[in-house]
């Protein structure tokens, strides 16, 4: 299916009266956003970082995105970006009749301390538990769509998420007499599949001068960076692309060489609640469990990605100042697919996004 084809826009229906903190809340959630903490008038959005992302630059981008949705939701509302510092680095969106402040904020940037390595860390020590207590450990990870992954008898449970060698995707290995059940683990709001200046740096070069020759994209020089060559610049992309992969990339970047067909890839921010045990059987409820290509869902399919960052220096890429990576649609095109970006096919053809 082609993106532009599933890129749709919800909208409500223009509110005619002063909204409710209820309201702006809800409202936030049908964008896509669940981590939602208000306090008093102001709703704070709490946003994962995604890997090789600074955290002033991704929050701005989310805080345009739902500046932008809010103002086709609420048309009645006098909705502004405040750039005063007491809010923070990126400042507010004030919505100034329902006298509503909302902050974006982030959990923390992929790495040690957050999206990965707590969620593993929490699966692998419930799961050893078990084992423990019993000896092994009978362990199914089952969706809402009834897709189910399962090992029976694991005697192991070990965190291998440093071990990224070969294109290895598995953060958690169960483990059996007969059998090792590898496992990509993804939190709900985690947007990235991977960093792929090696994998797609030479390609997405080929796409920026397609594009820059066309007249479709600028090249903006911001600055010079030292190198042992010598001085080189710096530039920004005039606005993000992101573009359809091959079926053959999508597998590689989500799938990696260790995951399909002996494992798959769950999506879930664990909670309590989210583990069923009985004796040594234990369900683990996830938001999807994909185990195929078939399995991904939408939201999550993979689209490549062009995006400014100052401090990158791809040599396959060859421009400073410009990352690619291999990241969910959502983050692509926006949780509505309204997003402002340049969308092309897998050869760099502009395709026309219906909702922009």
């Amino acid at each position: 299916m082609r993106y532009s084809e599933i890129a749709t826009i919800l909208v409500e229906d223009a509110k005619t009266q002063i909204l409710s903190i209820a309201e702006v809340e809800q409202a936030l959630r049908k964008m896509g956003y669940e981590d939602i903490v208000p306090k008093n008038r102001t709703i704070r959005v709490m946003v994962q970082i995604p890997e090789g992302s600074t955290q002033s630059a991704f929050r701005k981008q989310i805080q345009n995105e739902i500046f932008v949705n809010m103002r086709k939701m609420f048309p009645k509302e006098k909705i502004s970006i405040d750039n005063d510092r007491k809010y923070g680095t990126n400042g507010a969106i004030i919505l100034a009749n329902a006298r509503v402040t909302i902050l974006i904020k982030d959990l923390g940037i992929q790495g040690d301390n957050s999206a990965g390595v707590a969620n593993e860390i929490e699966l692998a020590s419930l799961l050893s538990s078990v084992i423990q207590k019993y000896g092994s450990a009978n362990i199914t990870f089952v969706d809402e769509r009834g897709k189910k992954m399962s090992i029976k008898n694991a005697t192991n449970v070990s965190v291998a998420g440093r071990d990224t060698a070969d294109r290895k995707k598995a953060d958690v290995v169960l483990s059996s007499k007969t059998k090792n059940l590898p496992i990509s683990i993804k939190k709900m709001n985690a947007q990235a599949w991977e960093s792929a200046d090696t994998m797609f740096g030479a390609k997405a070069r080929e796409i920026i001068l397609k594009l820059r020759k066309k007249g479709v994209l600028d090249l903006i020089k911001i600055g010079e960076r030292s190198t042992k060559q010598g001085p080189i610049p710096v530039y920004k992309l005039s606005k993000e692309v992101v573009i359809e992969p091959t079926p053959e990339e999508s597998m590689k970047v989500i799938f990696g060489s260790d995951l399909n067909p002996e494992g798959g890839i769950v999506i879930q921010t664990f909670k309590p609640e989210h583990y069923t045990q009985k004796d040594n059987n234990v369900t683990v409820q996830c938001h999807a469990v994909i185990t195929n290509k078939e399995d991904i869902p939408e939201s999550h399919l993979m689209v490549w990605l062009l995006r400014n960052d100052s401090g990158r220096n791809s040599s396959t890429l060859g421009i400073a100042g410009i990352k690619p990576m291999g990241v969910t649609l959502t983050r692509g095109i926006g949780k509505k697919g309204t997003k402002d970006v340049i969308l092309v096919d897998q050869n760099g053809n502009v395709v026309k996004n219906p909702n922009i």
